[in-house]
């Protein structure tokens, strides 16, 4: 008996040792996400704007929201585009009580530019814009900090 558990606390003292030193190694390297900064520039009389996103000072990609139709560009719309090959998607999303449209580069090779996610919205509708790199489950964003109006 008195063999029996010195064996069973032997075993549980080796598996916690192995389970303690997993943890302790990881599975590799883990890098920190990069430092957001941006740029923003409106148009249309502040309706529509391009948040340009830079991962620790280097350029990384935009979010665009067009507000009304110029050109080839729909009005209501939202698009993303990744510009650096750095591993970080970029994520476009705007919101209000109503509407959530979500545009992402995530899962495709830079550059990449996602098509228009479009929708039409009652005129002057004023939405949240939330603009971030996104890697896995990971984002680092600008937190809704800009109106934009339909």
């Amino acid at each position: 008996m008195t063999r029996t558990r010195n064996r069973m606390a032997t075993l549980l003292a080796a598996t916690a040792v192995a389970v303690g030193a997993s943890f302790g190694s990881g599975a590799g390297s883990a890098s920190a996400a990069p430092r957001l900064t941006t740029t923003t520039s409106t148009y249309q009389n502040g309706d529509s704007v391009v948040i340009y996103l830079y991962a620790d000072g280097d350029y990384a990609g935009y979010v665009n929201w067009n507000a009304d139709p110029t050109g080839d560009a729909p009005g209501d719309a939202l698009r993303a585009h990744d510009g650096g090959a750095d591993g970080w998607g970029v994520k476009g999303t705007v919101m209000d009580a109503w509407t959530y449209r979500v545009a992402s580069t995530q899962g495709h090779s830079s550059p990449y530019t996602t098509p228009w996610q479009t929708g039409d919205l009652t005129e002057g509708t004023r939405l949240l814009l939330d603009a971030c790199l996104v890697k896995g489950t990971e984002k680092v964003c600008t937190g809704y900090d800009t109106y934009v109006y339909a």
